[in-house]
């Protein structure tokens, strides 16, 4: 991260003076000393009020947004390659096409073998309402005849009773009416199940099979033909016509370019600035064009390897401009400017992991806790612990401890 710092009005003359100020000690070589009353010497300088330009610019990669590996569904031979390394591609162009022909081979063979299933299932529809037809007259011809046996049968019964047939003319006629309603009966089941079930769903049943089979061929067929997922460049081409490639392999990669996306990982600060904006301005490396992009996603919680927050943005790309790998300086905070209170680095005394300066009010020396921000030449930035105006030992610090009375030289 860098935070842009610029000197504005009078805040170039208080760093003159803080720098005239500390350089006129060191060059006198004066140092901390014990006055007559117990108080020590030092030098001071005023905490002074700068403008700063409060932007801050952090830099953002640029990546494709949407990036698919074109992998082929099938094996086979490279026929041709329709497109080369480079290219722009639209969704569902051909990149390369694979030899089909033993494909389309077996696609004639599974035509064939549904038309000679069509044929069967014909003739078998042909057969079932023969069969049906042939029964129905059976059916009629042995109910005519059961009823004229019936009735010679009582004609012999009614002479038999009488005396004029003998038993085995009326035993023979009984077997012939009882035969006849046998094979009446026969016929009326065989007719009950031809309708009851279905003797042509085994054929039907290997009819859409074949047609199911043909559907899968037709897909592999155009399988043959690999096409481009997406819409972008193509980056990568690996086959060569003539090379027999396996199903699954890369054939390349396909860049999606308009939109990009650019990815940021902001510090805490940045953070603060960015939240709730729906833009981020940047710029390019080496150009002054400043382009706006989309915030897409900007992360709630700060990661802890790299102690920065996720930030995703997306841009329209129609010439290209914009190419995955280039760094752009993301302008966050805008161009604003706010007061900063500076004291000379001369003055920070570092103890352990914090950071001090000692100020003086009513001669006495007050150690107080500073939290530091940017540097900017000589004098550092104070976010809190020091007051504008206030006084800050530049010089003589060295043996001072918290309320020591001083001297100012």
């Amino acid at each position: 991260m860098k935070r842009n710092l610029k000197r504005i009005g009078s805040g170039q003359a208080a760093r003159v003076a803080m720098a005239v100020a500390v350089s006129a000690l060191l060059a006198s070589g004066c140092s901390a000393g014990t006055g007559a009353n117990g108080a020590k010497s030092v030098m001071t300088a005023a905490a002074a009020t700068q403008k700063l330009d409060t932007s801050i610019v952090q830099d953002g990669k640029v990546s494709a947004s949407s990036q698919v590996t074109v992998v082929a569904k099938v094996g086979g031979d490279i026929q041709s390659l329709l497109k080369k390394r480079g290219d722009l591609v639209k969704q569902g162009d051909t990149i390369v096409q694979l030899d089909s022909t033993d494909a389309m081979r077996g696609e004639k063979k599974a035509e064939l073998a549904k038309q000679n299933l069509q044929a069967q299932l014909a003739k078998a529809k042909d057969d079932l309402a023969t069969n049906k037809a042939v029964l129905g007259n059976t059916i009629d011809k042995l109910q005519l005849q059961i009823a004229d046996m019936q009735k010679s049968y009582n004609n012999l019964h009614n002479d038999y009773d009488s005396g004029l047939v003998a038993k085995e003319q009326l035993d023979k006629a009984d077997t012939q009416l009882k035969t006849a309603q046998l094979d009446l009966d026969t016929a009326r089941k065989q007719l009950s199940n031809l309708n009851s079930t279905d003797p042509l769903a085994s054929l039907q049943l290997q009819l859409e099979t074949a047609d199911v089979s043909l559907e899968d061929i037709a897909n592999t067929l155009d399988d043959f033909q690999v096409k481009a997922p997406i819409s972008g460049v193509l980056t990568d081409l690996n086959p060569e016509a003539g090379m027999t490639v396996a199903p699954g392999y890369a054939i390349g990669t396909i860049q999606q370019l308009d939109p990009v996306k650019i990815h940021a990982d902001l510090t805490e600060n940045a953070t603060k600035l960015v939240r709730g904006q729906k833009e981020v301005a940047f710029t390019l490396v080496g150009s002054e064009q400043t382009m706006k992009g989309k915030v897409d996603y900007l992360a709630e919680v700060m990661s802890p390897q790299s102690q920065t927050f996720w930030l995703d943005m997306s841009i329209a790309n129609p010439d290209g401009k914009l190419k995955p790998g280039m760094t752009v300086k993301l302008q966050v905070g805008g161009s604003g400017q706010a007061d900063a209170v500076m004291v000379p680095g001369a003055s920070i005394v570092r103890d352990g992991n914090d950071n001090y300066v000692f100020v003086v009010a009513n001669g006495v020396a007050e150690k107080r806790k500073v939290t530091l921000g940017e540097q900017v030449d000589t004098n550092r930035e104070v976010l809190d612990g020091v007051k504008a105006g206030e006084q800050v030992v530049v010089a003589g610090q060295q043996d001072l401890q918290d309320k020591d009375r001083v001297t100012v030289r």
